[in-house]
């Protein structure tokens, strides 16, 4: 409590650094200028700090592996009745800045037998939006290129209720999962997942910047079982047995890492960090409404609901990409003798004009030819004769717009009929044709 919560550009956060600081000069860590770790950015506001263990190759010395954790955290928060709130931030990140403290003091005592040598990082302004690792990887304090593996440990202070610590980013590296899961590398008591990519877009951590560089990342987590972001995230709730036996693991998979002379990045990256393979894959929901279009006359029809879900594969081309989808969906409208509705299979075939995919963020827009099979179909309660009256089968131009965040593709689908559904005209010598409009939700593989 007497840190006040740790908010970066305080006189806390300060006094957190300066703590870091005080503890790598005691365990004999070398700063990263020789002098000083401290490494300001934003005017002086916020600091960095940065300290090396170099390795001893002849030629992998020169190559880098940065581990960093964020010691900033929310502050306090002052209620309406005038008491201040004290966000600890206990597990969130005190618990990642002790091991990577507790990790230097280790590595220090195996020092001769590294190759590469080792970055630590306590960044500062995590909680602002990733501004710590995001200054260090922009304003480098060695030569970006020579860091070839990042690991961010952030929130790994519960260990016992979580059950496991996880690596999220194995697939970044060539055999990552099985260096990471190695028995030999293991300690008795731990029990080591991983996972190919991080996944979530409603969070991150400081691996961000590193992977938008196309740098490898490991984010090592116990997971969000902690009180996040709330005051009861306190230091008497860690699990620190467990805490010392991801210490225990991570120094042995940087100490692998290291010597590891045959070590390759795979080249893949996560969606969330502008995923640049050739193929993904995607799943959507759908909703929104149809209305039938007469070929003759002024008026169109009225509008009813259209609902559907739908699988999509895109096969990238930087700024372009084709995606074929395949879609069931359920669409009504208004009818002169009731509501029509109909169950169809619909298959676009999109060319998609996209926003360069090495931000995570970006726009869609896309157009194409759709087929739909109406496999099933009712005129209120009657079922729709497909001998005489009506066609199964549709065609015609799919275009529209998406929002790319991430995994996630938020837009809208527009849907025209080139074909005619009616097999006959009505009084006016019109056809009708189907109108869709949908808003479609999409989560990207």
């Amino acid at each position: 409590d007497s840190l006040q919560g740790r908010s970066s550009g305080t006189e806390f956060a300060l006094k957190a650094a300066n703590y870091i600081a005080a503890q790598w000069e005691e365990i004999g860590i070398t700063p990263w200028d020789g002098n000083s770790y401290f490494k300001p950015f934003s005017g002086g506001r916020f600091n960095n700090l940065i300290g090396v263990i170099k390795g001893n190759h002849p030629t992998l010395k020169d190559e880098y592996i940065v581990v960093g954790a964020h010691y900033d955290h929310l502050g306090t928060k002052l209620k309406d009745n005038g008491e201040m709130v004290v966000y600890p931030g206990a597990d969130d990140n005190a618990s990642g800045t002790a091991v990577i403290t507790e990790l230097g003091r280790k590595l220090l005592e195996i020092q001769t037998t590294l190759s590469r040598s080792v970055i630590l990082v306590a960044f500062d302004a995590e909680e602002t939006g990733l501004n710590g690792s995001g200054n260090f990887v922009y304003n480098p304090p060695f030569p970006i290129e020579q860091i070839k593996l990042m690991f961010s440990v952030d929130m790994v202070g519960w260990y016992k209720t979580s059950g496991y610590v996880k690596y999220e980013g194995s697939g970044t590296i060539r055999n990552g999962e099985s260096l990471l899961r190695s028995p030999l590398l293991i300690p008795e008591g731990l029990v080591v997942k991983t996972q190919n990519f991080e996944k979530s877009v409603f969070t991150a951590t400081d691996t961000q910047e590193f992977a938008q560089h196309r740098i490898p990342t490991l984010a090592v987590t116990t997971g969000l079982k902690s009180p996040y972001h709330k005051p009861g995230d306190k230091a008497e709730l860690i699990d620190y047995d467990g805490m010392t036996l991801i210490t225990e693991h991570l120094t042995n998979v940087v100490h692998a890492f290291s010597a590891d002379e045959e070590y390759v990045a795979s080249g893949k990256f996560a969606a969330k960090h502008g995923h640049p393979s050739v193929f993904n894959f995607g799943i959507t929901a759908s909703f929104g409404s149809n209305h039938h279009h007469y070929t003759k006359g002024a008026l169109d029809g009225k509008t009813a609901g259209a609902y559907g879900i739908g699988l999509s594969a895109t096969i990238n081309m930087h700024l372009l990409a084709i995606r074929p989808e395949l879609h069931y969906n359920y669409i009504m409208a208004k009818h002169p003798d009731g509501k029509l509705t109909t169950h169809n299979l619909t298959v676009p075939l999109n060319i998609v004009l996209q926003s360069p995919r090495s931000s995570p963020v970006g726009l869609d827009v896309f157009v194409g030819p759709y087929y739909s099979y109406h496999f099933g179909g009712c005129l209120d309660s009657s079922s729709l004769d497909f001998t005489n009256l009506y066609r199964q089968d549709e065609m015609g131009i799919n275009f529209g717009f998406e929002f790319r965040f991430a995994v996630i593709r938020i837009g809208v689908t527009s849907r025209h009929e080139y074909t005619n559904l009616s097999r006959t005209t009505n009084q006016d010598g019109a056809y009708i044709r189907n109108r869709s409009v949908f808003t479609t939700l999409s989560y990207v593989f």
